[in-house]
């Protein structure tokens, strides 16, 4: 019994840390493709300018 008790709340640290890192992906990823549009956006601007 005391076997479980010890297990479970590893098991729910595991879930919290496994949803933090898609979290952490998952805004990485987004501040990517923002970053990579601007950039473009930035250089069509500038293009169209010269």
């Amino acid at each position: 019994m005391t076997q479980r008790q010890d297990i479970r709340p590893s098991v729910r640290t595991a879930k919290a840390v496994a949803i933090q890192r898609v979290q952490a992906t998952s805004a990485a990823l987004t501040t990517l493709i923002l970053s990579v549009l601007l950039g473009l956006l930035s250089g069509a601007v500038w293009m169209h300018a010269t």
